[in-house]
């Protein structure tokens, strides 16, 4: 792209429509960052309470679901009855004029409404349709329901987090749907790039559990060639000693000694022990893997005699990683965050509110400020008119048919 062509968009995905049938989480969260980009996003919504997510009080804003301000924003809300056939041929026609569609329903749901890939592909070739669920479409187990928590447990996810001596636990955040969204964001950009090339689209075809398999990473690597499961660590690292999560004087220090070097600095320049580094014991990473609980004795009596930020303090002027271990509300209230502007100010009609922005930064076509997540049906007539042409005799035979509300 020329200088030229970045200048004239202000935003990456100027251009870019996405017809938007997504609910709660996976979903919601790819149509999100599409919107951030600058596409323009038009959520289908039941008119009988809409997401799901929409009713996920408390906490929320003046009746407004926090879950569901959340992840929506800058979309246009549109109410549609697919279980009418007004509804399921107007989505047919907003289908037709639309780049993108996404769609998380259980597998069979849109074919059945005639809303499929290979039917709307027919009358629109260049429409890329991504489908997000539990376990993909082209599988024995695809009428399988998919949750993130049913997704960390049978990829491994769950098995790998927590302490050693404990249950596993799923991931405070829900990370299968927000990873599954993020590389279905990927796939589905990939599909437009390909689609300048050769000029249709194609259909996307992601799954919570093939994402929770694929992010294991190294994990997963050292399973596939040993036949063996790795141990849980907790906090700690059976590969990088010492790392985990220290009490200090006032708080806990959270601590990750990435290589020898690293080492040596937290032993002469952070802990003023430079015989440390000497301790046969401790030299390197495969003597300190093999002494760890005499390291981390060590460790645990040096740093409890010194508040948490003199020790980070020191270690990050001497460039070993580490920080705190923050609760939500200091994370938010950070400097770091700040000096980001990743906390910025919405207006909404339920009021105004601070919210979390989106951390992708592109220096010549930024993505949007931090904008409202739509009320239900906010867009429909709007968007009725703006993209199907429809008078006010149209909608309001769409409206007696039972097709919109």
């Amino acid at each position: 792209m020329t200088d030229a062509a970045a200048a004239a968009l202000p935003h990456p995905l100027t251009g870019i429509r996405v017809l938007d049938f997504t609910r709660v989480l996976a979903g919601p969260y790819l149509t999100m960052m599409l919107a951030d980009l600058g596409a323009e996003v038009i959520k289908v919504e039941n008119p009988d309470g809409g997401d799901d997510s929409r009713a996920w009080n408390p906490p929320g804003l003046g009746g407004e679901s926090a879950y569901f301000l959340a992840i929506n924003r800058h979309k246009k809300s549109v109410t549609v009855d697919l279980a009418t056939e007004a509804g399921r041929d107007l989505c047919r026609e907003l289908a037709a004029k639309c780049d993108i569609l996404v769609q998380n329903f259980r597998v069979d749901v849109m074919e059945r409404h005639g809303l499929d890939y290979a039917a709307l592909s027919k009358e629109n070739p260049r429409l890329i349709y991504c489908s997000i669920s539990g376990y993909g479409h082209d599988t024995p187990y695809r009428m399988n329901v998919g949750y993130d928590q049913i997704a960390q447990g049978e990829g491994g996810l769950m098995y790998l987090t927590g302490q050693p001596e404990a249950d596993p636990v799923r991931t405070g955040a829900s990370l299968a749907d927000t990873l599954t969204g993020l590389h279905a964001g990927m796939a589905v950009l990939a599909a437009v790039r390909a689609r300048e090339v050769t000029g249709r689209g194609q259909h996307v075809d992601m799954a919570l559990l093939d994402t929770v398999v694929a992010v294991s990473g190294f994990l997963s690597q050292g399973t596939l060639l040993t036949g063996e499961n790795p141990p849980r660590s907790g906090n700690s690292s059976f590969l990088v000693i010492p790392t985990g999560v220290y009490p200090c004087a006032d708080g806990l220090l959270n601590l990750l000694v990435g290589n020898d070097r690293q080492f040596r600095r937290l032993c002469i320049d952070v802990l003023e022990r430079p015989e440390m580094a000497e301790d046969a014991r401790f030299r390197t990473n495969k003597d300190r893997r093999a002494h760890k609980a005499e390291l981390d004795e060590v460790l645990k009596d040096l740093f409890a005699r010194r508040p948490r930020d003199h020790w980070i303090e020191r270690c990050r002027a001497s460039g070993v990683p580490a920080g705190s271990v923050r609760t939500l509300t200091e994370a938010l209230a950070a400097p770091e965050p700040a000096a980001r502007d990743m906390i910025q100010d919405v207006e909404h009609p339920a009021g105004s509110f601070r919210t979390v922005a989106s951390p992708m930064k592109l220096s010549g076509t930024p993505v949007r400020r931090a904008g409202p997540a739509p009320l239900l049906g906010e867009h429909t007539d709007a968007v009725l008119r703006e993209v199907l042409g429809c008078d006010d005799a149209r909608i309001a035979a769409l409206r007696a048919a039972g097709g919109v509300r």
